[in-house]
């Protein structure tokens, strides 16, 4: 049955975020709670989660946090670590669908009422001691803190392979952001993203430098974004794609080869 998730009240969400910037660092733990009297939940289409597996979400993704440092300021790879691991428990343990996940209210509710310590220390305060909004709000899925890791989980989960959530630890941030920012045509296709970390991830056997696997890979980003123009990926099985981004790779790799030399 589908689990259905509280979904914040937007003019709830915006007095909890101005209040975020008036706690200080710390003590954002005080805010913390499993449910919201200004949170109302989708009238129909399964049941509601409860206050208890919500409790243990947020126990879990706390773990985590506290493993990594929390509540410490965390570096890059610890940053990093958490994104991966959390990932993996928000599409796992939460057993939300895709139609709840595209509730930016529930996100919102998620990170401003069960989560906003652990969300804080994760994407901190600017040097103007603010906070994005997009991080906690929900404004943008792609930007907020949590939204984003289940999203990265649900594309390149791969239910038949040996580790399914394997492709999670194969790219960096910035340069998995760099497929997943492009909204309107690789990102488009989980499978087609599918490949191009399966094609990275394959590929690096026969790549030197790491700052050289990242030029491969937007340099096949790019081929890759002028071909969707025009080609219909949605058509293509996963071995017709991994097929395609091997020979983009290997054309990236001849092309930086010989502006090198």
């Amino acid at each position: 049955m589908i689990v259905l998730y509280p979904r914040l009240l937007p003019g709830e969400a915006d007095r909890l975020f101005a209040e975020l910037h008036d706690h200080p660092v710390g003590t954002h733990g005080t805010m913390v709670a499993n449910h919201s009297p200004r949170a109302v939940f989708a009238a129909t289409g399964g049941r509601r989660i409860t206050r208890d597996e919500l409790d243990d979400l947020r126990h879990a993704i706390l773990t985590v946090a506290q493993e990594q440092g929390y509540p410490e300021q965390p570096g890059i790879a610890q940053r990093h670590a958490f994104d991966q691991r959390v990932a993996r428990i928000l599409h796992e343990q939460s057993l939300m669908v895709s139609g709840e996940a595209a509730q930016r209210q529930v996100w919102a509710f998620l990170a401003l009422v069960l989560l906003p310590d652990v969300c804080v220390w994760r994407w901190q305060a600017n040097a103007d001691r603010r906070y994005l909004a997009d991080r906690f709000k929900g404004s943008d899925l792609t930007r907020h803190s949590l939204a984003r890791l289940w999203t990265r989980a649900h594309i390149l989960h791969e239910p038949t392979a040996p580790e399914p959530y394997g492709l999670l630890d194969v790219l960096g941030e910035a340069d998995l952001d760099q497929i997943m920012a492009r909204r309107g045509s690789i990102a488009a296709s989980s499978a087609l993203v599918r490949a191009v970390v399966r094609g990275h991830r394959d590929d690096q056997g026969a790549i030197g430098a790491e700052a050289t696997s990242r030029r491969i890979l937007r340099e096949c980003l790019m081929r890759l974004l002028r071909l969707t123009a025009f080609l219909d990926v949605d058509s293509m099985a996963e071995p017709e794609l991994d097929h395609l981004v091997r020979m983009l790779r290997l054309e990236s790799r001849t092309a930086l080869q010989r502006s090198m030399s």
